[in-house]
């Protein structure tokens, strides 16, 4: 489907959605402003009788005070009938025992409530009830009632609960016509403002927005098949110039970063695009784990002794071989220095393997190396990975004096000697797998005792140095 097609069936769906979304949304929000405006309404009424009831001063003659709050009920009808906007049904003041003490007509003295749960709710003390219900009238037409029930203490001292059922139809009626008024007005005004604005967005967005939207969306697609190449270049003056712009600059960052993903470990990484994703901070943890160092033994001399060119291509060699080996034996490259490589391990064989793998094949290539040999170390134990550096410069990596024991292990090997501790020559899948030669001890700075150590040979079932 062509884009232009799409935006004016966009704006099409758009426009009915909002007018039906108005002719949804309108109706039940103007029903809900009445009936609040409604429950305000009998609220006030209802506070005002009570206002006015509890008022009323008591000299000892019940008559008297009988009339007096007949008098008030007849005010409250009175006043029903100045504003137009509310009929009272009844008002009827409540004895303890639920009886009708005083009601408004007269036929309602003496009928007993004690069974309505709104008013045992009052007797008992409930604060003031407003309920806007609907009703029918006597000549079957829809009405709505508001039932006005609170606890009251006149000044004659006994509690009792007073009872106002106010017919709201005509005040609802005045409401709704008035809101459904507005609701057209609104509506229309929203409709006819959308489908100008519309109309105007149709015209403009055709030869200058929608052609350089369909040029980005293949440069996206370019880049998302791997092409960091892309490049927009355009020169606009505008938003989509700023937008290619933008995307160019954003290509020549993933470029960037593609390329400076090789300066770091596959860990680090995976870290860092985890916690991108994820929005999580940095991680500190405790993992066991085996320690991986190797380094050339005699580099220093080779490198004085070879051009720069020589040197950097034969140390790339190396390494480039060692870091296939270990990630082929499911272990991690974790940092180069100079001419040492730092590894890590989840499985002790894995290790071992990798280790005696790497002397094999360098051997093997000697020439190409011009004679390079290596020297290893390896040990198992706990060890901190997280962060490790400054705010603007990091290192993921792994600490701890597993680290150091296996860098110290890997300093007093042979060429193409394997040490590895004795703890780690004892671990399960190590023990009874591989072959040791003799059991040495190594002393160490920062060491109070010397460290066991033993010569991995090869694996059992293998030849010798294998």
């Amino acid at each position: 489907m062509r884009l232009r097609f799409r935006l004016v069936l966009m704006f099409v769906i758009a426009f009915l959605a909002t007018a039906g979304l108005l002719l949804a949304v309108f109706p039940p929000l103007a029903d809900q402003v009445t009936k609040t405006q409604l429950f305000s309404m009998a609220r006030t009424v209802g506070l005002y009788l009570v206002h006015n009831l509890e008022k009323l001063p008591f000299s000892g003659d019940a008559a008297a005070f009988e009339k007096e709050v007949d008098r008030e009920f007849e005010f409250i009808s009175e006043l029903s009938a100045d504003t137009g906007e509310f009929t009272v049904r009844k008002v009827i003041l409540l004895a303890e025992d639920g009886k009708v003490e005083i009601g408004h007509p007269d036929a309602e003295t003496g009928r007993d409530y004690s069974g309505d749960a709104d008013i045992r709710e009052a007797l008992a003390g409930q604060p003031l009830a407003v309920v806007i219900e609907p009703a029918t009238g006597p000549d079957g037409r829809p009405e709505t009632d508001a039932d006005i029930v609170a606890p009251i203490r006149l000044a004659d001292g006994d509690y009792r609960a007073v009872e106002v059922k106010l017919d709201l139809s005509a005040t609802m009626a005045l409401l709704s016509a008035r809101y459904r008024t507005i609701q057209y007005v609104v509506a229309g005004t929203i409709l006819a403002a959308f489908a100008l604005l519309s109309g105007l967005l149709l015209v403009g967005v055709g030869g200058s927005v929608i052609r350089p939207v369909l040029r980005v969306s293949e440069a996206m697609e370019a880049v998302g098949k791997g092409d960091l190449d892309t490049k927009l270049g355009w020169r606009r003056k505008d938003e989509v110039g700023a937008m290619a712009g933008r995307f160019d600059e954003m290509v020549l960052g993933l470029r960037e970063r593609f390329e400076l993903s090789r300066y770091v470990s596959r860990s680090t990484f995976g870290t860092v695009r985890e916690r991108v994703k994820d929005g999580l901070g940095a991680e500190v943890r405790k993992r066991r784990l085996t320690v991986f160092f190797s380094d050339v033994r005699g580099f220093t001399a080779y490198s004085e002794r070879r051009p720069p060119e020589r040197v950097i291509e034969v140390l790339n060699r190396l390494l480039g071989l060692q870091e296939e080996i270990i990630a082929a034996s499911g272990g991690e490259v974790d940092k180069y220095v100079g001419d040492e490589t730092m590894a890590i391990f989840e499985r002790p064989e894995d290790a071992l393997r990798a280790a005696l793998r790497i002397r094999r094949e360098a051997r093997r290539i000697t020439v190409e190396l011009d004679g390079l040999r290596l020297g290893f170390g390896l040990h198992v134990g706990e060890l901190v990975e997280g962060d490790i550096g400054s705010p603007s410069m990091m290192d993921h990596t792994v600490i701890g004096d597993t680290v150091n024991t296996a860098s110290r292990i890997q300093a007093a090997s042979g060429p193409w000697q394997i040490l590895v501790s004795e703890e780690l020559s004892r671990e399960d899948g190590v023990a009874g797998t591989f072959e040791f030669d003799g059991e040495l001890s190594i002393t160490a700075k920062g060491k109070a005792h010397a460290i066991p150590v033993r010569c991995l040979m090869g694996e059992k079932g293998r030849a010798a140095g294998a």
